[in-house]
């Protein structure tokens, strides 16, 4: 059995009918075959709906060279575009690489080679559902690949709080810029669990399942150390009115970051700022070319 650094609180479920129906029917799921619901609940539970991609994504897609990565039997799609010092592009929940696209040719006509890779789970990589180890481990899987070449990491959602946590190790100075990162995911782990009414012992199993494949504790990828993290060059660029992810995530960052910028908009929402051309131009200035 995998131990998990699941915690659950006192609250069962949310006293709904439909999640106290769920929660009964899971409960004794799990207590009668508990391998067979783990298994469901890890695949469906955790299932990353397709992202479609526009025209223009397709065309950028068509462009560039790409090549799979391995680990522990998965295959992560990578994308790269221009030759030069490395800009990795890594994209949150439920995204793909070629999300941020509106960030690739004006780094590459900057001198820079812009990579971006689909996590396990997303777009053309292996399975069809993830988790944040999972793509803890994607991160830190692409920055190990390009080392001593990485110049820069740009990051939505999740995804920046994957590249906080891989930076904690990468000792060389990198500009990081990072989008609308998440605030508090064990906690939203846990109103998820108590909203849908999952069975809380199962859900550990499941944790404990996703932390065996990803080989990381799930708490400790969601606690930063801001000393090491301080060593890199951060900004910030967060909606005042994301309702997926509240600023208040990266004002925290901002607080234990104290030479941190931080670009706020208005009524650009969680995704839509990616395009924003005043975002675009601000993330772009931030990588100056390395000497």
């Amino acid at each position: 059995m995998e131990h998990s650094s699941y915690k659950w609180g006192e609250k069962k479920h949310d006293r709904t009918v439909l999640s106290s129906v769920i929660y009964f029917l899971t409960k004794a799921a799990f207590q009668l075959a508990p391998e067979t619901v783990c298994k469901i609940m890890r695949e469906k539970g955790f299932a990353i709906k397709p992202y479609r991609l526009n025209k223009a994504q397709r065309e950028l897609l068509s462009e560039a060279h790409s090549f799979y990565l391995e680990y522990r039997q998965n295959k992560i799609k990578v994308f790269e575009w221009g030759t030069g010092p490395t800009i990795l592009l890594v994209h949150g929940w439920g995204g793909r690489a070629l999300q941020l696209n509106s960030f690739v040719k004006p780094l590459v006509a900057r001198g820079f080679r812009v990579v971006a890779f689909d996590h396990k789970g997303h777009g053309e990589s292996s399975t069809r559902f993830s988790s944040y180890p999972e793509i803890v481990r994607g991160t830190d899987l692409l920055t190990l690949y390009y080392g001593k070449d990485l110049h820069g990491v740009i990051a939505h959602s999740i995804g920046s709080n994957s590249v906080f946590k891989v930076s904690e190790y990468f000792e060389r100075k990198l500009k990081i810029v990072a989008v609308a990162p998440m605030e508090n995911f064990p906690l939203w782990l846990e109103k998820m669990r108590r909203r849908v009414g999952i069975y809380e012992k199962l859900f550990a199993r499941v944790i404990g399942k996703i932390e065996a494949d990803a080989e990381l504790n799930l708490l400790d990828q969601c606690v930063f150390n801001y000393d090491k993290i301080r060593r890199h060059e951060v900004l910030l660029v967060h909606d005042k009115l994301d309702r997926i992810n509240k600023i208040s995530a990266s004002y925290e960052i901002q607080r234990n970051l104290k030479d941190t910028s931080l670009m706020e908009t208005e009524n650009l929402g969680h995704s839509r700022i990616l395009g924003n051309k005043a975002v675009v131009d601000r993330v772009v200035a931030h990588f100056n070319f390395p000497v």
